[in-house]
């Protein structure tokens, strides 16, 4: 499978996963040829990533990283916005955190990657799933007892943004207060999940919402502002948004600044900002596929040389005698050089 923007998409493509509206709904499913209409289709729905079958990159797993099967019980689950934190909301969104947090056929060495808009259909939505992947991911990097807890605050965290609509907009702090009021008076709510989501849009320089600096600041508050930052910087729909991987650079230009140096170290360590099946630059005009992120070092990615006298070889950037490659960004072109 290759990851296309649709802009390079072409008729008689053939879609390699399958691909949902902003309702859910399933539109086009694997093996479906791509017409003019529905090109136009995906462009009207804001679908700009498009999974493709391309000759040579059939062995590239697929499987997203995010249970699939947990996408449609979440999304209808925060689709119901503050009316389930009455009745028994709270019991299915802990639910939710531990079959996310427990599910075993996810890879664990692999880092985690982003959903792409055609997984959910609903730039919001996929937004804030990913929000809730990255809290749950760091938050087993750095305090895992803690980590359901945090991953909790990453859920409640959806009813205070405007999915519904399909936005991803520059969150309000008065909106995550609302949500922290309303769980004070729910005893099951662990008390680090309310710190978690109250204090989330501080900062460790004390420029945010509270006024709270440095150590003041609850570590799974910095975990779930940070997941947010980086989201928000690479699906926002009020500003243009950033590719994934320069969302990445500009987080890590703000270690120590927005975020302490040792949480932004963990996201290296465990966030891929370039997706298995994306083509990638390297300096010297190399073009490859990504093979895998694997953990500790996903800026680093196994690969496979797509031109040049080395086409064809697998590498994994992260050896030492590969250290001269690096990736400089996504192929912005369907094909490439010989």
């Amino acid at each position: 499978m290759r990851l296309l923007s649709v802009t390079q998409c072409r008729p008689g493509d053939v879609v390699a996963d399958t691909i949902r509206q902003a309702d859910g709904r399933v539109v086009l499913r694997r093996g479906v040829a791509l017409t003019q209409e529905i090109l136009e289709l995906l462009t009207r729905w804001h679908i700009g990533v498009v999974p493709i079958e391309w000759p040579g990159f059939e062995t590239i797993d697929t499987d997203t990283w995010f249970p699939a099967n947990l996408i449609a019980p979440m999304t209808n689950w925060v689709g119901q916005g503050l009316k389930v934190l009455e009745g028994d909301g709270l019991v299915t969104a802990r639910r939710l955190v531990k079959e996310l947090v427990d599910y075993e056929p996810r890879p664990r060495h692999r880092a985690l990657e982003f959903l792409s808009v055609y997984h959910g259909g609903n730039p919001g939505v996929v937004a804030w799933l990913n929000t809730v992947a990255l809290v749950m991911k760091l938050g087993q990097e750095t305090a895992w007892k803690w980590a359901e807890n945090y991953t909790l605050a990453a859920v409640l965290l959806g009813l205070t943004l405007p999915v519904n609509a399909g936005s991803v907009v520059e969150p309000a702090p008065a909106h995550a207060q609302e949500v922290v009021q309303r769980l004070h008076s729910h005893s099951a709510v662990p008390s680090t999940t309310i710190a978690s989501l109250a204090q989330h849009h501080a900062r460790w320089d004390g420029s945010g919402v509270p006024s709270l600096s440095g150590d003041e600041i609850y570590h799974g508050a910095l975990i779930l502002g940070l997941a947010e930052q980086l989201t928000l910087l690479t699906f926002r729909t009020d500003e243009p948004a950033l590719p994934v991987h320069e969302a990445l650079e500009w987080i890590i230009g703000g270690a120590d600044i927005e975020f302490p140096l040792p949480l932004i170290q963990s996201l290296r360590r465990v966030f891929a900002p370039y997706p298995r099946g994306s083509v990638v630059t390297l300096g010297g005009g190399e073009v490859a596929v990504v093979l895998d992120n694997v953990t500790d070092w996903p800026t680093r990615p196994d690969i496979r040389l797509l031109n040049g006298s080395e086409a064809g070889r697998d590498l994994e950037l992260k050896s030492p005698d590969q250290q001269t490659r690096v990736i400089t960004g996504f192929y912005e072109k369907r094909d490439w050089p010989a």
